[in-house]
């Protein structure tokens, strides 16, 4: 009795200190991000920033916002899909409240690693498996990647022309192409090689004084399991065939499109709409350094970028520093908005044991094989 209550008190403590780091985040990313806007308006309010002002559209300030929020959306149809690839149902709605969820840890974490993490800790809540749900979240970041890694060449070629990138910017961005091949062929070694002695392998190499204790030789089986688990199911998605995974690519473009249409629509609605298609290649550069600025969120460093990158896509520097105010609007502050609403009510769910409710809503709901006639073991 005692050993449980322990093991209990410790759960909570876990789950206590996580909160506290998540809010922590939220803090510092908010903190500063409003004293860099603060600085960049003070330092670029002129006559400029008042003519945009005077022409600013709030139908496509609408528009970019919609755009912003909306792209997730293709992210909801393509999770949907690759859970359903692999035999798994999980409620519409959940995978939706996973994805903003997503969006809104991506945000408050430095590098924006919570993005995919957390993605992986809400599907496990909602009655995936872990090994399951790294498999799908990893297989729709490696499309992603592999997306973005094929147009990164031509995006740097058309950027140079139009935009006044530094030598710092250009070793930035040729360092994100290295990470994101180191990525691929991390995820096609875990095809390959699914390491499923990985138990093993560790209990052999693990100090004595662990290799005795039953717990640490369960905690190892269970780990073993998983990874068998995931190197399966990342096999079955890269053998789910050609007409589905273009759908999965169809998906992955729909979503860095509407992403990357959002801020040129606001240059629209800014009165440069002869500026549109420099903005959709400067919105490429952003979109490829904001993961590698180390503060949550991108904060402070973010917005410095964004104005460095479009003062040169842009006439007026008024312009582009209200251009800066209006993209952290749209993305990080609506995003935070939408997205913890949606962390709260994954936290509401989790509070209501979602993982321990049994299958239901017509069979949305937990794990069901289907595999047709092929003859393979469930993940």
């Amino acid at each position: 009795m005692g050993e449980k209550e322990s093991g209990q008190g410790s759960l909570q403590g876990k789950k206590t200190r996580g909160r506290s780091r998540l809010k922590r985040g939220f803090v510092l990313a908010v903190s500063l991000s409003a004293a860099t806007l603060m600085v960049i308006s003070l330092l670029t309010l002129d006559r400029a920033t008042l003519s945009a002002l005077s022409n600013l559209s709030p139908a496509f300030l609408a528009l970019a916002a919609a755009l912003s929020l909306g792209r997730w959306l293709w992210s909801v149809a393509r999770m949907r899909f690759l859970i359903r690839s692999v035999g798994e149902r999980v409620r519409l709605a959940d995978i939706a409240k996973t994805v903003y969820a997503g969006y809104f840890t991506g945000l408050i974490t430095p590098w924006r690693a919570g993005g995919v993490t957390g993605e992986m800790a809400f599907l496990y809540a909602y009655g995936l498996g872990a090994g399951e749900g790294v498999a799908v979240v990893s297989f729709g970041a490696c499309i992603s990647t592999a997306l973005l890694m094929l147009f990164f060449p031509f995006a740097i070629l058309i950027a140079r022309k139009y935009i006044n990138l530094s030598m710092s910017i250009q070793g930035v961005l040729f360092s994100a192409l290295a990470l994101g091949l180191l990525y691929l062929a991390l995820v096609l070694w875990a095809i390959l090689r699914p390491q499923s002695a990985v138990g093993d392998t560790l209990l052999k190499h693990s100090p004595a004084m662990l290799r005795r204790r039953a717990w640490y030789q369960r905690f190892l089986e269970r780990l073993g399991a998983e990874i068998r688990a995931f190197a399966t199911c990342l096999s079955r998605l890269a053998r789910i065939g050609r007409a589905r995974l273009l759908a999965v690519i169809l998906l992955t473009c729909l979503y860095w499109l509407t992403g990357f249409l959002a801020i040129p629509v606001a240059v629209v609605g800014l009165g440069y709409g002869s500026y549109f298609w420099r903005a959709v290649v400067a919105q490429l550069v952003v979109h490829i350094l904001m993961p590698f600025v180390p503060t949550p969120g991108g904060s402070g460093i973010g917005e410095v970028g964004f104005l460095y990158v479009y003062k040169s896509v842009l006439p007026d520097l008024g312009a582009a520093g209200l251009l800066t105010l209006i993209w952290r609007f749209i993305d990080f502050y609506l995003g935070l908005l939408v997205g913890g609403a949606a962390f709260l009510l994954i936290m509401r769910d989790i509070g209501r044991g979602a993982r321990a409710a049994p299958p239901g809503d017509g069979g949305e709901t937990g794990h069901v094989c289907d595999h047709g006639d092929v003859d393979e073991p469930c993940c």
